[in-house]
């Protein structure tokens, strides 16, 4: 990936929640990655739709969160390297939002850049938290704009190297 796609991607691409109370997330399909998020999320009382995380933190290992564990939902493992985007990781995603029941997805790798490939699938709508490195929870309002923002950097990170 180019330095030019890093420095970007480093950048939140939604916005930054300071007040969780204020979350309307009625009949909103409701993606998160990480699990400092996903923990976050579901002790708000708020139930995603997918959960995708790595035991990670800070790049650091940690034990899955107690409300990842206690989530009611079907898990399922992909692997996915640090840097990179698998194909795995979208057909993963696309069973997982095509379901009628909720998923907590396990990433072997990394599950940072996974937030483009959730955004890129989710429909318009749709809401994404991920968390942004010392800036605290990004929510991303799914609309076209986002998804043709998010096309272009995925176009480009599958150019860079050819």
């Amino acid at each position: 990936m180019s330095e030019e796609l890093r420095d970007k991607l480093k950048k939140p691409i939604g916005k930054i929640i300071s007040d969780l109370n204020e979350l309307n997330v009625n009949s909103k399909i409701v993606i998160c990655v990480g699990d400092i998020t996903s923990k976050v999320i579901l002790k708000k009382g708020i139930k995603p739709k997918i959960c995708i995380y790595d035991n990670k933190c800070a790049r650091k290992e940690i034990k899955t969160p107690d409300a990842i564990e206690k989530f009611n939902a079907e898990k399922i493992n992909v692997k996915n390297p640090p840097g990179h985007l698998t194909e795995e990781v979208f057909n993963v995603l696309e069973k997982a939002l095509s379901s009628n029941f909720n998923k907590k997805i396990f990433v072997d790798g990394e599950e940072d850049l996974v937030t483009l490939a959730a955004i890129d699938l989710a429909p318009v709508g749709s809401l994404i938290f991920y968390g942004q490195p010392s800036e605290g929870l990004v929510m991303v309002e799914v609309d076209k704009n986002i998804k043709d923002n998010i096309k272009n950097i995925l176009e480009r990170m599958e150019d860079y190297g050819d």
